[in-house]
């Protein structure tokens, strides 16, 4: 069982520190409000993927390459959206007191988290990727520990799985609003544009895999 668990780890690290639309996410909040929005935005998969895996084992290998593609599209344009927004508010916001880093005050309060976190479980519903991992290796690998190890190893392989997928986003996040307090007026603009532009970038790259998908399945 412990192999269960090393796998998940494994496939857990690599997910949380590759370069996607949910990472660019943590950075953009957490630069525009703080720890504490960077966090919600890490967690968000954890509140999200329990369908996708169930869908994903259950049903993925039967649907059309058409509806990942059309997954993918929404999913891009709706990355998109978000990095415009983070671009145009670089133009009027300005970074926390460093002291505020840790519980800092969210535009909105309660509300302006929750808005942040329903964001982020849309994004992540509408990023394919979740869908092929659990869809293809993902599934695999869950029964395939079912399996060898039973229940047991299988909880083992997710819990392996979601503690570095989320550790990994959570520490980007702290590391990005410990930054915010060495940012000031123009470079954390453009900080917070830069990771603006990012997000919309890979929300680009998003739409055009989408795209290509359904020119395939065309």
């Amino acid at each position: 069982m412990i192999a269960s668990l090393i796998l998940g780890l494994s496939y857990g690290f690599a997910a949380g520190v590759s370069p996607g639309p949910m990472l660019g996410l943590v950075i953009t909040q957490t630069l525009r409000r703080g720890w504490r929005a960077g966090n919600l935005v890490a967690l968000a998969p954890l509140l999200s993927d329990l369908p996708i895996i169930m869908l994903a084992v259950a049903v993925i290998g039967r649907l059309p390459g058409a509806a990942l593609g059309w997954l993918g599209l929404a999913g891009g344009l709706f990355v998109i959206f978000l990095g415009v927004e983070s671009v145009r508010a670089a133009r009027t916001e300005r970074a926390a007191e460093p002291a505020g880093d840790l519980s800092p005050a969210v535009s909105g309060g309660d509300e302006g988290l929750r808005r942040v976190l329903g964001r982020a479980v849309a994004t992540n519903i509408l990023n394919p990727h979740p869908y092929l991992f659990w869809g293809t290796a993902g599934a695999q690998l869950l029964l395939g520990t079912w399996s060898s190890s039973g229940a047991a190893g299988a909880g083992l392989f997710l819990a392996g799985f979601y503690a570095l997928l989320v550790g990994s986003k959570l520490l980007v996040a702290l590391l990005v609003s410990r930054s915010r307090g060495w940012l000031r007026g123009r470079g954390y603009r453009r900080v917070l544009a830069a990771s603006g532009a990012l997000l919309a970038g890979l929300g680009l790259l998003l739409a055009g895999d989408g795209v290509r998908a359904l020119l395939r399945a065309g």
